[in-house]
């Protein structure tokens, strides 16, 4: 059987400057190796009443994972 499992990183985030596409594509095939998938960027925005742009940004990810000891 297969499950899924979620996970809350901050994008990368640079308070004195803007965040590059490259870098932040770099981390998410960091993560990739891992097999993490990106779901959603800033996912509690609606709950939170809005993005703030001078905070790092939160992304969902998630992966499966077996039961199963021998995968």
């Amino acid at each position: 059987m297969t499950r899924v499992e979620y996970r809350i990183e901050l994008a990368p985030f640079h308070e004195a400057q803007e965040t590059k596409g490259p870098e932040f594509l770099a981390r998410l095939n960091e993560l990739g190796k891992e097999g993490w998938r990106l779901v959603a960027i800033n996912p509690l925005e609606g709950a939170r009443g809005g993005w703030v742009p001078s905070t790092a940004t939160p992304m969902l990810l998630s992966r499966e994972i077996s039961d199963d000891p021998s995968r």
